[in-house]
C-alpha cells in the first residue's frame, strides 16, 4: 500500500501533526490503493448504493487503514531508520537551541572517497570500509557522512549497490557530492534530493556544500543559502563538508597540497573560499570545522588538518594509500575530538591527526 505509506513518511520526517494531513493522505490513499478500492466495491455492495452511510463507513475503514499502515510502517523500519521508506540521504534530526544544549556526547562519522581504489568498480562501497562497519555500528553514531565519490560510476546500479551496504549501518548516512558522483547529476537528484542544505543537531550547526556545481566556486544561490543557513550566530560548532580541499589555491601556503589530493586536474587555480566563504566562517563565534574528502588513494596524501583562530580544516579520505582511513567525531558540550581510524587497523604513523598539518607536507618531499 504505497499510499498509506505515506502518511508514515510525514511523521518520519517531523512535519508538523495535522489530522487534515492525515486525512487527506487517507484519502489519496482510498482513491489509489487496490486494497482500498476492493474495500469500496464490498461497501457499496453491503449497502445497496446509499451514498450517506457509503461515506461514513469509507472515512472509517479509510482511518483504520492509515493506523494499521502506520503500524505496519513502523515495526518495519527498525529504530528510526528511514531507509525503509525512502533513499534519500538527508536525515532531518532534531533541531535543539544551544540554551538547551544537553550535557550528553553524540557520534559521528565522515568517511571521503567511499567508492575506493580508481579504475576499480566495487559493487558498492570500497570493501576494507564495508569491513569496518562492524565497528562503526559498535560506536553507536547518531550519522555518517560521505564526502564525495561515492561511486565510481553515476548508474543506478551502482547508487542501488551503495544503498544496499548501507543497509548495514545502524545510523544514516549524509551524502556530499564529488565529481565522479556528479558525472550524472540528475540522477543523484532523483534519488537522494538537493546537494547542498543544512540541519541542526544538539545546538550544532551541519552544512553539506556542492563543490562541483561551479568548479569549486560557492556563489549565486548556493552562497545566499549558506549566508541564511548561518544567520543568529548561536551554534557551538558549525561542520561544514564538502568534496574538494577548497581552501588549496593557488597564491596561499596551501597551494603545496595541490599535488597531494587525488584528482588535481579538476581544481581551478582559484575559487572563492578564501575571499567569502572562510571569512563569514571565520567571522562565526563558533569552532568551525571544513572537512573535505578528495583524498585517500595511493599518490596522495590520506590525512590533513590545520587549525587557526576558530577554523579547522580537515581532509580524510580512502582509496588504496597505506594510512586511508574514515574519521570519528565525538562532540559533547565542552571539546569535539576527532579520531582517524585506518582501514587496516593500524596506529597512524604519526600518532594524532592534528599531526598531519600544513608544516608537515610542506617539509616531506
Amino acid at each position: 500500500m504505497p499510499h498509506c505509506i505515506s502518511v508514515y513518511r510525514m511523521f518520519s520526517r517531523r512535519s508538523p501533526f495535522r489530522w487534515s494531513g492525515i486525512l487527506s493522505m487517507s484519502t489519496a490513499c482510498w482513491e489509489h490503493c487496490a486494497l482500498c478500492n476492493f474495500i469500496t466495491a464490498c461497501i457499496r455492495m453491503a449497502i445497496g448504493g446509499s451514498m450517506r452511510r457509503y461515506l461514513i463507513l469509507s472515512l472509517i475503514i479509510s482511518l483504520v487503514v492509515t493506523a494499521l499502515s502506520l503500524l505496519s510502517a513502523g515495526c518495519s523500519s527498525g529504530s528510526g531508520d528511514q531507509r525503509a521508506f525512502s533513499n534519500d540521504h538527508r536525515v532531518f534530526l532534531p533541531v535543539i537551541a544551544s540554551s538547551e544544549r544537553p550535557a550528553e556526547r553524540y557520534t559521528f562519522f565522515v568517511a571521503g572517497h567511499t567508492y575506493g581504489v580508481p579504475e576499480v568498480n566495487n559493487p558498492g562501497v570500497h570493501p576494507p570500509f564495508k569491513a569496518m562497519f562492524p565497528q562503526i555500528n559498535s560506536l553507536h553514531p547518531v550519522f555518517g557522512v560521505f564526502t564525495g565519490d561515492i561511486v565510481i560510476k553515476s548508474t543506478p546500479t551502482d547508487w542501488d549497490e551503495v544503498d544496499a551496504d548501507l543497509a548495514e549501518l545502524t545510523a544514516p548516512v549524509h551524502f556530499v557530492v564529488g565529481n565522479h558522483d556528479m558525472s550524472n547529476r540528475d540522477l543523484f537528484v532523483s534519488r537522494y534530493g538537493p546537494t547542498y542544505y543544512a540541519f541542526e543537531y544538539q545546538g550544532d550547526l551541519f552544512i553539506v556544500l556542492d563543490g562541483e556545481l561551479n568548479q569549486g566556486n560557492i556563489v549565486g544561490e548556493q552562497m545566499g543559502v549558506l549566508r541564511d543557513m548561518i544567520q543568529g550566530n548561536r551554534w557551538q560548532n558549525v561542520f561544514v563538508f564538502v568534496h574538494r580541499l577548497l581552501w588549496v589555491t593557488e597564491g596561499t601556503p596551501y597551494y603545496v597540497l595541490r599535488d597531494r589530493i587525488n584528482n588535481p586536474s579538476v581544481y581551478t587555480s582559484q575559487n572563492n573560499f578564501w575571499e567569502d566563504v572562510e571569512p563569514l566562517l571565520r567571522g562565526l563565534d563558533a569552532q568551525v570545522y571544513v572537512v573535505a574528502g578528495d583524498v585517500g588513494v595511493t599518490w596522495a596524501m590520506a590525512l590533513f588538518y590545520e587549525e587557526y583562530e576558530n577554523m579547522h580544516l580537515i581532509a580524510s579520505g580512502m582509496g588504496g594509500s597505506e594510512e586511508e582511513n574514515f574519521l570519528v567525531f565525538d562532540v559533547d558540550a565542552a571539546d569535539v575530538r576527532i579520531q582517524a581510524q585506518r582501514l587496516d587497523g593500524q596506529p597512524l604513523e604519526r600518532g594524532v591527526i592534528e599531526a598531519y598539518n600544513l608544516a608537515y607536507y610542506s617539509s616531506v618531499p
